[in-house]
């Protein structure tokens, strides 16, 4: 069963679903923790260690693992190379598009704020336009999120 989508809501019920997949179960749940359950874990205080199933915050990404981009930053006239990450939930980098977040580590806790960044390589998994280059800059904000520049040859 999932999480209806109209009435009260109860966390115990929530504490079930996250856990056992079951929302009108009747499993003892012991202390819930709103942390706990939305990240994964026991940390903060839950009887039971829940399942990072969360896919829409911070610090919870929305895979487990990443993936590994190869990119160039114009810097001043010179080019330098650059290793970024993102989320392996999205597959190969040429999936990538305006609005996916890239980041400086593999852990996805850092977001990159990247001017001008052009993608380089002849491999769609580590590079956004597979064995083509990009034909304009890729910007991401101060979030590391991509704004612009998803063109390719």
């Amino acid at each position: 069963m999932a999480v209806p989508s109209s009435g009260t809501l109860s966390m115990v019920k929530l504490a079930r679903e996250a856990k056992y997949a079951d929302y009108n179960g009747g499993q003892t749940m012991g202390t819930i923790s709103m942390y706990d359950l939305t990240n994964g874990g026991n940390s903060n205080g839950s009887t039971i260690s829940y399942p990072t199933v969360n896919t829409g915050c911070t610090p919870n990404p929305e895979t487990r693992g990443s993936l590994q981009l190869t990119a160039v930053r114009d810097t001043m006239g010179t080019d330098s190379a650059i290793t970024l990450y993102y989320s392996a939930g999205i597959g190969d980098a040429s999936n990538l598009q305006v609005g996916h977040t890239l980041y400086s580590d593999s852990n996805l806790t850092t977001p990159y704020d990247l001017t001008c960044g052009l993608q380089t390589g002849s491999s769609a998994t580590t590079t956004i336009c597979g064995s083509g280059d990009a034909t304009s800059c890729i910007d991401t904000n101060s979030s590391g999120v991509i704004t612009n520049g998803i063109s390719c040859n």
